[in-house]
């Protein structure tokens, strides 16, 4: 057989969740050897995949929380997918259940999953979700900027990046965790705001970065004398006139609805070239729009 049975995330995980549940302590160099992976995966598997769990640690021995222990009896594993947004990415949950994934060889292979390595980061990590879990107010140097009583909503990994989703100052961000030093909980809880949270589910964290993004267009000759006669884009600049009559231009914004009605209305003579998740933003609306009208 090619590939042992245990080679799998999801049976790897269904395991170690039943054992955890048990009240088993699991040490890193004998599940290394039971998986046949490397003793950073599972670290992995602790910190990042399996953060939202109250596991303890003691060096690299782990275990749940014994006033956790034997809580969860449920073996349906819909509701947790849907808690961590992957409920998508399974057309059907009839089947799926924790007793099938680990007594049985599971029917699904997720491979070369691109999410960023915070093996690094994975005591900056742990203070993070308990402060999310906690509702307690944090505090955190970033980009050489000290954020003092921020409110940490969500740990959001978008597009294989972990960003912190926090409110500071009264208004959403977003900040890379990779980025984020000298993290640590302030004793104080703030007060949980549901449509933060659903703000959050909606929009990319790319829309909530305190930075700039510059955007780079492409304007067609037929409409390139309205861009030349007055700034149509946010912070507009015409870059360069090609030879067909065309202009290329940059605009900077901080949310991307400062755009998108702009370039929505100049459809289809405007075509966005970067940043290529903006294009997606301006694809997925206009597809909003079509299955809209055709209902």
């Amino acid at each position: 057989m090619w590939m042992n049975e245990h080679d799998t995330l999801a049976k790897r995980l269904g395991l170690i969740l039943t054992r955890l549940n048990s009240g088993e302590r699991l040490t890193l160099s004998v599940l290394a050897q039971e998986f046949n992976v490397t003793e950073r995966t599972l670290q992995r598997d602790f910190n990042e995949r399996l953060c939202y769990l109250p596991i303890e640690r003691e060096g690299s021995t782990y275990f749940l929380n014994p006033i956790y222990l034997g809580r969860n009896k449920r073996t349906d594993v819909k509701p947790i997918f849907e808690l961590l947004g992957l409920s998508s990415m399974f057309p059907s949950f009839d089947a799926l259940s924790f007793n099938r994934l680990v007594n049985k060889k599971p029917p699904f292979l997720f491979r070369d999953i691109k999410v960023e390595d915070l093996s690094e980061y994975a005591e900056a990590f742990k203070q993070l979700t308990l402060a999310v879990q906690n509702h307690q107010l944090i505090e955190f140097d970033y980009k050489q900027q000290t954020y003092l009583f921020a409110q940490p909503y969500k740990l959001v990994n978008d597009r294989g990046v972990w960003y912190l989703s926090a409110v500071h100052n009264g208004k959403l961000k977003s900040f890379k965790v990779t980025k984020l030093s000298k993290v640590n909980i302030v004793p104080d809880k703030f007060e949980f705001d549901s449509t933060i949270e659903n703000h959050i589910h909606q929009e990319a964290m790319l829309w909530l970065t305190e930075s700039p993004i510059e955007v780079v267009v492409k304007i067609d000759s037929s409409i390139a004398s309205h861009f030349n006669a007055s700034p149509l884009l946010p912070d507009q600049s015409i870059i360069k006139r090609l030879d067909d009559g065309c202009l290329l231009a940059t605009a900077m914004i901080t949310n991307k609805n400062q755009i998108l009605p702009v370039l929505k209305y100049w459809l289809p003579d405007i075509e966005i070239l970067s940043p290529n998740e903006l294009k997606q933003a301006l694809l997925i609306e206009l597809q909003f729009s079509i299955d809209k009208m055709s209902k």
